[in-house]
């Protein structure tokens, strides 16, 4: 790496005194014909040229150097003989002149002066290098996609790098690796095809470690990592961390091919920018996808269990489609309008439709009051759970409870249709609960799922509800004894025999009936 102060000269010896002089800095000496390239690096701040070289002047080759540093500063040591190279030098745009012997108290002033303007301006130039980076922000934000918020990012990097290639490596969650989201300059069979783990390869040690690599080709050799770039045409090459809040998320990758671009710790901060921006917007997209994701699994949820429930089961997040069942406690309600047939014989299917409407929403509203879950609506039938997936403190008590007023709000639901059509007088509703040990989860085929409850509880409840009229409600014993006298005295009707169900079921109904026709 070239010193900041490069000392022009072929004068070992005032090599040396000026080295003795600035020994809080790093000085480099050359001659003549090496000092364009010398200077071609920006890390040299000051230049100090004597005033006589063996092939041209100092001033004449200062003149020269500033060809391609315009803004080089530069002070010529002049040997105190022949003309006074004062005015010439300052025309030629040295900030200063050195008389021999030097003065090594106005060689220190001078030469400070010069680094302290110089780090000033080139300060300056940074800031307003990277100002228009800060304000690429609000365009970053307003991406509504991945895709976008990657695309603004490759555009802001290839712009201000020129990069032959670019790459976005995301981690993906379900592989547990690196791949490419984005890129410019790669092909697309090699985009397909990358697979990086973290830690493994260049970009892999990047997201591992959260820092960034530099790899130019006059450095590469001297990198741990020289090992790991496959690519020799790669002149200069950059990986570098995409996070937000402590979260990695992806590395950048930024390269050049044949070329005398190499990065520095500035071309860092520009990417440090860049990145930050992208990944704090793509941070925000993920979190809006991800409101809107819940927001639609809420809506779903709340279509079979209360609101409230919904919420609950998302906080813990409890969806309703588990990957595997589970064997648990549940209360079972089954209801079913008796003389459906004749409803559907008597009446329009607009008149059918609409009170089928009213009947639904009656259970639902009823049924989430009480915490409880509709599991499915069966033409003239609804089964509701109680107690699953959410637990409830006693599940047998909020069904019972949803079961006795689901009886009375029916009985007004028929008394309303009778005024439209006498019809309705013959209409008859049957409750059952039940409770037991159930499966509960999704049944089905990969092309169709359904999150439901299987075992004998079920039938029996469907059977015992069969067995109900004027919207008594029906209750086996396992629930009976969990209720106490909660809800008053429940009427022993001894042990019925149900169709479809081997052993005899001991029942009990509520004090007289619910609803008359």
């Amino acid at each position: 790496m070239v010193s900041p102060i490069l000392l022009i000269s072929e004068n070992r010896d005032l090599g040396q005194q000026i080295k003795s002089i600035l020994s809080q800095y790093s000085v480099d000496c050359c001659r003549a014909e090496e000092a364009a390239e010398k200077c071609s690096d920006h890390s040299v701040r000051v230049v100090l040229v004597s005033e006589y070289l063996s092939d041209m002047s100092g001033i004449a080759l200062f003149d020269s150097l500033k060809t391609t540093r315009p803004g080089l500063v530069g002070f010529l040591i002049a040997d105190g003989h022949g003309e006074n190279p004062c005015m010439a030098a300052m025309e030629s745009g040295f900030s200063g002149l050195l008389n021999t012997p030097l003065d090594p108290a106005k060689l220190q002033a001078s030469v400070s002066r010069a680094m302290e303007s110089t780090i000033l301006r080139e300060e300056n130039t940074r800031l307003r290098a990277l100002l228009p980076l800060f304000g690429l922000g609000e365009k970053f934000l307003s991406a509504i996609t991945e895709e976008e918020v990657l695309s603004f990012l490759l555009d802001a990097v290839a712009e201000q790098t020129a990069a032959d290639s670019l790459s976005v490596m995301l981690f993906d969650e379900e592989e547990g690796c690196l791949r490419i989201a984005a890129s410019r300059g790669i092909e697309e069979e090699i985009v397909r095809k990358i697979r990086i783990q973290p830690g493994d390869k260049i970009a892999g040690w990047v997201f591992a470690e959260r820092k960034p690599v530099i790899m130019n080709r006059e450095t590469q050799k001297e990198s741990p990592f020289a090992a790991l770039l496959k690519r020799p045409e790669i002149s200069s090459a950059v990986s570098f961390p995409m996070t937000v809040r402590e979260q990695i998320l992806g590395v950048l990758n930024v390269s050049h091919r044949e070329s005398k671009i190499q990065f520095s710790d500035s071309s860092i901060e520009m990417l440090g920018i860049l990145c930050t921006q992208a990944s704090l917007a793509l941070d925000n997209v993920r979190s809006i996808a991800s409101m809107e994701q819940k927001t639609r699994l809420q809506t779903l949820l709340e279509q079979y269990v209360a609101p409230e429930v919904a919420e609950l089961m998302l906080a813990r997040d409890a969806g309703l489609a588990a990957d595997h069942g589970e064997i648990k406690q549940v209360t079972v309600m089954f209801a079913d309008i008796r003389n459906f047939t004749g409803m559907v014989q008597q009446l329009s299917h607009v008149v059918l439709h609409e009170f089928l409407n009213d009947f639904f929403q009656v259970f639902t509203e009823t049924i989430f009051q009480h915490r409880g879950m509709v599991d499915k609506f069966m033409g003239d039938a609804v089964l509701a759970l109680f107690g699953a997936p959410v637990p409830l403190d006693n599940a047998n008590l909020s069904a019972a409870r949803t079961a006795l007023a689901i009886g009375q709000r029916f009985g007004e639901l028929k008394e309303r249709w009778k005024s439209k059509d006498i019809f309705f007088q013959s209409i008859d509703l049957g409750i059952a609960l039940t409770c037991g040990e159930l499966f509960l989860g999704n049944v089905g085929s990969s092309r169709r799922l359904d999150y439901t409850v299987i075992g004998t509880e079920v039938n029996v409840a469907q059977r015992l509800a069969a067995q109900s009229t004027q919207c008594q409600v029906y209750i086996t014993k396992t629930v009976r004894d969990d209720l106490g006298t909660e809800l008053g005295e429940w009427i022993d009707i001894g042990k019925l025999r149900l169709r479809g169900v081997n052993d005899p079921v001991h029942a009990f109904t509520g004090k007289g009936a619910v609803c008359r026709g």
